[in-house]
């Protein structure tokens, strides 16, 4: 059990806002981030890119959005990720592109994967492998949501398997994983989120 205690775990050092809302969690692992349409998701995505950029490359598998989507487009601009650009690479890969990928020496620490229902992954024991033959990366995966839950089984399963879960509605990310902050939230867009969150 010493061994244990001694161990020392990579985490994440956040600070302020993400401090608040997920404290300090792990690096390494899978995250799930779930929501319905039209509830920010992409804009907090876009966020944590830009946060998680601070710690490390960010690989962005942009299956959803594309690579030419206005939106994308959009959010890049509005929340300043072109400041990170060096940074962050936003990609296309098939699966085995990824996994080719991921191979390389030098290749992303972190790995986002947007979204779990448009990239093509069957099941979760792909996604279990795949962290198991990275143990030093993190991934994270987007997922559809129907109400409060994933949409979709993988979707289901995965939240199953992930250290860190966070659930976005009304333009608020919420932290229901390992690691929570004190106030155990992010807003996406704060006027917005309060004004929906006032009436729950």
């Amino acid at each position: 059990m010493k061994n244990i205690i001694d161990t020392k775990v990579p985490v994440f050092q956040f600070k302020g806002e993400w401090f608040d809302a997920f404290g300090t969690p792990e690096r390494t692992g899978v995250w799930y981030i779930y929501g319905e349409s039209t509830n920010g998701k992409t804009s907090f995505l876009l966020m944590l890119i830009k946060e998680l950029s601070n710690f490390g490359r960010v690989l962005f598998e942009s299956y959803e959005e594309g690579l030419r989507s206005l939106s994308l487009q959009e959010g890049i601009k509005r929340l300043g990720l072109l400041g990170v650009n060096n940074r962050v690479l936003i990609c296309l890969d098939s699966f085995q592109e990824l996994k080719e990928r991921l191979s390389k020496i030098k290749s992303q620490k972190i790995v986002i994967i947007d979204s779990l229902d448009m990239s093509g992954i069957r099941n979760v024991e792909q996604i279990t492998k795949l962290a198991g033959e990275h143990p030093g990366k993190l991934f994270i995966f987007t997922g559809w949501a129907e109400g409060k839950e994933p949409k979709k089984n993988i979707g289901k399963d995965v939240k199953f398997i992930a250290n860190q879960k966070i659930y976005i509605e009304g333009f608020r990310a919420f932290s229901l994983g390992r690691s929570i902050g004190i106030k155990g939230y992010l807003d996406v867009w704060k006027e917005e989120a309060n004004r929906y969150h006032e009436f729950k």
